[in-house]
């Protein structure tokens, strides 16, 4: 089961997004420059987003991580892992719905203590 994964922004997602708007019709200069303006736009602004494919350990996403900074720019590039997820004050969210835990993705700080005890091993 894949439980750990990267969340960040990177150039290339940012220059993907920016492929998806066209410039506006009032637009004087190429559209190379719109494009690489909004893109570093996105860089610098955009959510942070699911970067890596999903790992199997912690470790694997370092790697991942140390990888990517050498080959692209990255900006706040962390660990996430599939987890229970809390509300402002540590209490669990409940779906309304179903009546059970909502799972998401949730920041990893490297100890295992911080998981909730929920029986399961991960």
């Amino acid at each position: 089961m894949s439980a750990f994964c990267v969340f960040g922004m990177t150039d290339v997602i940012a220059r993907q997004s920016a492929s998806k708007k066209s410039p506006p019709p009032e637009w004087n200069a190429s559209t190379q420059a719109f494009y690489d303006g909004y893109e570093e736009h996105i860089y610098k602004t955009g959510t942070h987003r699911q970067v890596s494919l999903t790992f199997d350990a912690p470790q694997f996403c370092q790697d991942w991580i140390d990888l990517a900074k050498k080959h692209m720019r990255t900006r706040g590039l962390k660990i996430m892992y599939r987890g229970q997820v809390t509300d402002k004050h540590g209490a669990p969210r409940i779906n309304k719905k179903t009546n059970e835990p909502v799972m998401g993705w949730v920041p990893y700080d490297g100890s295992w203590e911080t998981r909730p005890k929920t029986g399961a091993f991960l």
